[in-house]
């Protein structure tokens, strides 16, 4: 009951005003042995900054995003996922549940069959499929954190909708990632870093101000070449990173099998750049640095290994 009562008094310092509006409050169902779940009665703000009310313990959940998918799980309430989008892959458990569309279509129609107590939806390309989904009457709570503290947020808003206690997850998130930081030397100068979203036919996409990934550089002691862009996601050219002549370039894998290093090592006008001769581009997990979900731990260990080596 003690460690449950500290929970509350972290949740609520931590989530106002971001998540609780002012008629919110926290709800527990349980017996004498204690409370079986924890959550937020009253109305929520989610990350859209909309007011969302939350009326009981949802049993039938349904995740758009992969993020949201994995929140859910190590939150406990994995059991209670009843379908998933299309992207969702981790963990294997999740391959196994009802597809209800890719992250960019939602399947309305399918979502509606499934009679979902609440839907966890993002915060960019879903919203019609949101504003179709509540005139349908569902219980819509967008998250999609942006920046690397957010994610932490984002955690416990989900945990207070589901009635999870997110409290061991976010220890453990929390041991992992000072860790990670303690490895990164304090007298060195910050590295240059490019980060590579994509490349080629397909773009040169980086991660700019404001988001995880930029915030996760600057936590590694690195200077994020696109950390200066007018946009959060801005598009390079090969001539502006070749000028940018960074130390490290940080490859966003989707392969995971190390083929895009290659193939950007090997793409003009790349394969001119210093640290390609110098051997210094890395693959990243794009699972692990792109999803804002508890797994970003791991992701900013990548990074740190990335540019410091591996212990």
């Amino acid at each position: 009951m003690r460690r449950c009562w500290m929970w509350l008094m972290a949740l609520v310092i931590a989530l106002t005003p971001m998540a609780l509006a002012e008629d919110a409050s926290i709800g527990i169902i349980g017996g004498a042995d204690g409370p079986t779940a924890i959550y937020v009665t009253g109305t929520v703000q989610d990350g859209l900054g909309r007011q969302i009310e939350i009326s009981q313990v949802p049993e039938r959940i349904i995740s758009l995003s992969a993020a949201n998918t994995e929140i859910l799980y190590a939150l406990g309430a994995g059991d209670k996922i009843v379908g998933v989008d299309a992207y969702s892959d981790y963990p294997e458990e999740a391959l196994s549940l009802e597809q209800v569309g890719d992250y960019s279509g939602p399947n309305v129609e399918l979502i509606a069959s499934l009679e979902p107590d609440v839907i966890f939806a993002s915060t960019t390309l879903q919203i019609e499929v949101v504003e179709k989904l509540e005139e349908l009457g569902f219980t819509v709570v967008c998250n999609e954190p942006t920046g690397y503290e957010q994610i932490y947020e984002g955690i416990m808003l989900v945990a207070a909708v589901v009635g999870a206690d997110p409290t061991s997850l976010i220890e453990q998130m929390r041991a992992q990632e000072q860790a990670a930081l303690a490895r990164v030397p304090e007298d060195q100068e910050p590295l240059k870093v490019y980060y590579a979203l994509s490349f080629g036919e397909y773009g040169d996409y980086s991660a700019g101000p404001g988001t995880f990934i930029d915030d996760m550089l600057t936590m590694a002691g690195a200077e994020n070449v696109a950390g200066d862009s007018e946009y959060a996601w801005p598009m390079y050219s090969g001539e502006a990173i070749l000028a940018a002549d960074p130390d490290v370039v940080l490859v966003s894998d989707y392969m995971h099998d190390g083929s895009l290093v290659e193939a950007f090592k090997t793409t003009a006008p790349y394969s001119g750049l210093r640290c390609v001769e110098e051997g210094r581009v890395y693959a990243v997990n794009d699972s692990l640095t792109g999803r804002p979900g508890p797994r970003i731990v791991d992701g900013l260990e990548e990074i740190v290994d990335a540019l410091y080596g591996e212990e």
